[in-house]
């Protein structure tokens, strides 16, 4: 990599997900070159991977429609205290991972800056709009606009491709992150008697990583413990959760006095739990895919205000928006929406998913292989996405006129 006088990267990722894809980016560009300084926004794997992060990623984690219109004057102070940091410190090269409306908002005002300036340098933007579910008509705002467009699925390279816009696929650090997970032997978790119980099931319930998931969310799963429901006696609840939510989530446990057959931990500390859960209950996100990969039967939901989930009817396309669904062309995981996201119809199709468990199984085992092998994760030969990401980073910077 050219870095002559200049050895600063500027990368942002505004959420939990693309904090991981962040730390896998650094990863394959420390290998090439050891003196790089990198800064900008990230969370706890970015940050260990050397990153200085001027705000709390938590800031950025914003979703919904009205969520967005309340943060939109904080949101813009950010906006305009990046762009006059970018333009202080003169990075190499600016990436933004997802984060979408800002990510975009980011890139625009720093076009205009450079046409302004004497400094100017390229833009490259990883997880493009999920235009297979949101709509197509999103993409023109993205056309041009980055020096480098990658996603994450190579079945979604092809659709932009057919819309004249050119994004290159890469791998994917989600599914390099289960395979790695696989992989290791965890003897503490295999003689945990708490998780491994032959006589019982474990159950994951994941509430989302941002605040407004966990608002509706929780109470959902909150009231299905509570039930009692005479179906659900040998199961073990895992609420898996962030850092930042942790001691919210325990307290409520405790609240409801329903702690003693749930167990709150941190699922950044506790990954390789989702080896050995029997099912799923999960917010709809990259998660679902990552249970999907590690053979876990899961059941997606979600919950939000009236209004976004009135404006959300109209723009998503609800058999495109879970991801592996979307993979794989066909309706593995159900999704519980809105309405029908209340711990009464989750408890039914638990019931369901229990009384038929076994097919359950060996549907999630056979679904897990054929997206590993659409997305170029065969046992013979698979991609490396550190390794693939920094060199197209690195092709970008040289071939750019400064």
């Amino acid at each position: 990599m050219s870095m002559v006088n200049n050895n600063k990267i500027f990368i942002l990722a505004g959420e939990s997900s693309s904090d991981l894809i962040g730390s896998f980016i650094m990863k394959g560009l420390k290998e090439n070159s050891k003196e790089l300084n990198f800064f900008g926004v990230g969370g706890s794997n970015m940050i260990k991977e050397g990153l200085s992060s001027v705000y709390e990623i938590n800031s950025f984690n914003i979703i919904g429609f009205l969520n967005t219109i309340y943060n939109f004057k904080k949101l813009n102070k950010y906006l305009n205290e990046i762009v006059k940091l970018i333009l202080k410190e003169k990075p190499k090269v600016v990436i933004t991972i997802d984060t979408k409306g800002f990510s975009l908002a980011l890139a625009k005002q720093l076009k205009l800056k450079f046409s302004e300036t004497k400094f100017k340098c390229p833009l490259i933007h990883f997880v493009p709009p999920t235009i297979w579910a949101y709509g197509k008509s999103r993409i023109k705002k993205w056309k041009d606009m980055h020096d480098g467009l990658f996603c994450l699925f190579k079945k979604e390279e092809a659709i932009l491709k057919k819309l004249n816009t050119k994004c290159n696929y890469v791998g994917n650090p989600v599914v390099e992150k289960v395979l790695n997970c696989n992989n290791k032997n965890d003897t503490k978790l295999i003689n945990n008697k708490s998780y491994h119980n032959p006589k019982n099931i474990n159950c994951l319930l994941l509430p989302g990583s941002r605040e407004s998931e966990l608002k509706y969310l929780l109470p959902e799963f909150i009231s299905l413990i509570k039930s009692e429901n005479p179906k659900f006696t040998d199961i073990n609840w895992i609420i898996p959760t962030t850092k930042l939510q942790f001691d919210e989530v325990t307290s409520k446990i405790k609240k409801y006095n329903i702690s003693t057959n749930t167990k709150v931990v941190i699922l950044e500390e506790n990954y390789e739990l989702l080896k050995y859960a029997d099912l799923a209950i999960a917010c709809s996100g990259t998660i679902t895919l990552e249970l999907v990969l590690f053979k876990v039967p899961t059941i997606a939901i979600y919950k939000s205000d009236f209004l976004s989930a009135f404006i959300g009817r109209l723009l998503v396309d609800f058999q495109n928006v879970l991801l592996p669904n979307f993979l794989l062309g066909d309706k593995l995981v159900p999704f519980l929406f809105q309405e029908k996201c209340t711990s009464f119809h989750i408890s039914n199709l638990l019931i369901e998913f229990i009384q038929d468990i076994e097919n359950k199984r060996k549907l999630f085992r056979n679904y897990s292989q054929i997206i590993l092998n659409n997305m170029g994760y065969k046992e013979a030969k698979r991609l490396d996405f550190s390794a693939s990401s920094c060199k197209e980073i690195i092709k970008i910077i040289n071939n750019y006129k400064y």
